[in-house]
């Protein structure tokens, strides 16, 4: 080694300083959003899961509770999320923050995880569970929301599928490692692997940078860049240093016409038109000076691809939905811009595709949990399986479940695939897998042995994956069109239909099982699953048969999801 001083240049080029540099850039990306929203997912849920395979031993051979006693607690885990999602979510979009309510959710997770490792009486457990459902509903609501932040059109499919695989893992996954760990070192060492995930999620979670910091990424959806092009206008211009000046430099025209030059469809993008009309009110009130300006005003379109023609665009080369009026106005010194209203939850429900979205995250990801407190109890009843065993064989969903998510996520967003399916897009694939999931479950009722048992979890890891993974991506397409802000809250009713699922069918099932056995019991979650698709299918059939086939095909076709 020489005895040289360093100066800055000679550090900021050594190997070390471009390895910081790098991570600290990737930390405004959107994969590390994705990254840690992904972990952040995983290790709520794996924290749902861990339990299940000693949960029998703890309540019928330790405490003497009846088989009820499962189902109900996981019920008050559900609980708590119902309360957690959508409080977090209307703090997260109201005041645009993502990261801290992140990270006080999983300060949550480890303490109630504590409580619950140091529980002896169930009415202790009753309440850590509960808890942890509270911190559980804060990560998930705001953990999608950062992704839909992120990620937009055909992107927020494979985006929202790797998410999901990260849900599965834990959700399902959370078994096998449950088994594993108990097994080794009692529920004091389940305790410290929660310790041991929250620590290295908080990591990443400290690390991340508020996701309205982070650029989108690149969307194929029709006049995103555009979009984002008008975000920043309308930020400009609510300003108070900008707004005394724009009003000269900037029209109503000149901003709408700027971003359809650097997307042409710009028109056929719902949450487009619904910022031109927001920035449309904001200039006409913040203006300053008396000048000549341009009124658009955009009309409501049935077409999702209209086209204008690209390059320099003029005023006549606007389609016949915009009209340009050319007025002197004169404006006294105004008042602040009017705040626009904020989408709510209640809003959000009014929509159909989100209402049949929760409906349908009810019967698909119900029937997912719905072996969590069923499974365990039959493999010990009638193949006599330890813990060991029952864990592995959740491996069987699993693994599949896992690879299939991010697949299922990339192809049921492909424009040209829903092409095929329309009107149905989305919809057709949670319809075709809650059918086809509901008869793989009436058959695993009828298996006689372990190994059947086995072969029909993997294909309901399978089919439960297509039927499952559209749902974000429906969710969060819709709520572009909307306008986009409100991520948050639209994950949060996902995450209330989840709950709902999560407490009504464990705790249903477990006495049923005891009334009428397993066989019968998987029956009763194959009706919910037809049931649910018939409900999906009933507004993409009224519109088929009232538009006809044809008027979802080619340039001028209805739009759908």
């Amino acid at each position: 080694m020489t005895g040289e001083t360093l100066g800055a240049d000679d550090y900021g080029g050594s190997n070390i300083s471009r390895f910081i540099r790098k991570c600290n850039d990737f930390r405004s990306k959107p994969a590390a959003v994705l990254i840690v929203s992904t972990v952040a997912v995983f290790a709520d849920t794996v924290v749902y899961g861990l339990i299940v395979p000693f949960l029998p031993e703890i309540l019928q051979d330790r405490l003497g509770m009846s088989s009820s006693s499962n189902g109900l607690l996981f019920g008050c885990f559900g609980l708590g999320v119902l309360i957690g999602a959508p409080v977090s979510a209307y703090i997260s979009d109201r005041w645009k923050l993502r990261k801290w309510p992140m990270i006080i959710g999983l300060l949550g997770l480890g303490a109630t995880s504590a409580l619950f490792a140091l529980s002896n009486a169930y009415w202790e457990l009753i309440v850590a569970r509960f808890a942890q459902g509270l911190s559980s509903g804060i990560t998930w609501a705001i953990g999608l929301g950062m992704i839909a932040d992120v990620y937009q059109g055909e992107d927020m499919g494979w985006a929202m599928g790797i998410a999901f695989s990260g849900f599965t893992l834990g959700y399902l996954g959370g078994p096998v490692l449950g088994g594993v760990i108990y097994k080794a070192g009692g529920v004091h060492a389940i305790a410290i692997f929660v310790g041991a995930i929250a620590g290295l999620d908080l990591v990443f979670r400290l690390m991340l940078v508020e996701p309205k910091d982070v650029n989108l990424a690149s969307s194929s959806r029709v006049g995103s860049s555009a979009d984002l092009e008008l975000c920043q206008s309308e930020k400009l211009l609510q300003s108070d240093s900008a707004s005394a000046h724009l009003g000269d430099q900037l029209t109503k025209q000149q901003v709408i016409l700027q971003a359809m030059e650097s997307s042409p469809a710009l028109i056929s993008s719902p949450a487009a038109l619904g910022k031109s009309e927001s920035l449309h009110t904001i200039m006409e009130s913040g203006t300053k000076s008396t000048h000549e300006h341009t009124e658009i005003h955009v009309a409501s379109r049935t077409s999702n691809s209209s086209k204008i023609p690209s390059g320099t665009v003029s005023t006549s080369a606007l389609p016949d939905n915009i009209s340009v009026v050319s007025s002197a106005r004169q404006s006294e010194d105004s008042a602040e811009a009017p705040e626009q209203k904020r989408t709510t939850m209640l809003d959000l429900l009014k929509e159909w595709p989100i209402l049949a979205c929760c409906i349908a995250t009810i019967s698909i990801t119900g029937a997912l949990g719905s072996f969590e407190p069923t499974l365990p109890i039959h493999m010990k009843d009638k193949y006599n399986s330890d813990i060991m065993v029952i864990s592995v064989v959740f491996i069987a969903i699993v693994i599949p479940n896992v690879i299939i998510a991010p697949i299922a996520g990339k192809y049921t967003s492909d424009n040209r695939v829903l092409a095929k399916v329309a009107p149905y897009g989305r919809f057709a694939f949670m319809i075709g897998g809650s059918v086809l999931q509901a008869g793989v479950i009436a058959c695993l009722g009828a298996t006689t042995n372990i190994a059947g048992l086995v072969i029909n979890l993997v294909f309901i890891g399978l089919i439960g994956g297509v039927a499952a993974v559209p749902i974000l991506s429906t969710m969060g397409e819709h709520v572009a069109r909307m306008g986009g802000d409100a991520y948050a809250k639209v994950y949060a009713l996902f995450n209330i239909a989840y709950s709902i699922g999560v407490i009504i069918i464990p705790t249903v099932l477990p006495p049923i099982m005891n009334a009428v056995g397993f066989a019968a019991t998987m029956g009763v979650v194959s009706a919910v699953l037809v049931f649910g698709a018939i409900i999906l299918a009933i507004h993409p059939t009224i519109m088929l048969r009232k538009h006809g086939r044809a008027a979802y095909i080619g340039e001028n076709a209805l739009p759908f999801l």
